[in-house]
Formats: C-alpha cells, sequence, structure tokens
C-alpha cells in the first residue's frame, strides 16, 4: 500500500510541474517581449548597415577631395 501511495505521490508532482512549466511557457508566447526583440535586433540590424553605407560613402568623398586637390 506505502508503494502505490508513493507512486502517486511522485505521479501527481510530475503532473504538477508540467502544468507549471506549461503555464509559464504560455506566459512567455503570449507576451509581446520576444516580438520587441527581433524588431529591435532587426532596428539594430538596419542601423549597422546604414552606418556602414554613410562610412564608406565618406571614405569615398574624403578619396576624391584628396585626388581633386593634389
Amino acid at each position: 500500500m506505502e508503494f502505490i501511495t508513493a507512486l502517486v505521490a511522485v505521479f501527481v508532482c510530475v503532473i504538477s510541474v508540467l502544468i507549471v512549466a506549461a503555464v509559464i511557457r504560455y506566459a512567455v508566447d503570449s507576451s509581446k517581449t520576444s516580438r520587441k526583440l527581433d524588431l529591435l535586433m532587426k532596428e539594430v540590424r538596419d542601423l549597422r548597415s546604414e552606418f556602414r553605407m554613410l562610412q564608406n560613402t565618406k571614405q569615398q568623398d574624403s578619396k576624391h577631395i584628396i585626388n581633386e586637390k593634389v
């Protein structure tokens, strides 16, 4: 009888842990944090590429100025 009680207790604990994990996963998925983070990462990538493009343009312009002065 004690073995069956222990087995039922372990089963109930496992089920409760799974339920808690499911609730936490749903809360994270339903929050807009991950979508906002993805949007922020995309914006940072766009800004970096724009910054690189501006640097390249600036370097090319400075090369032309040096060539024209010489």
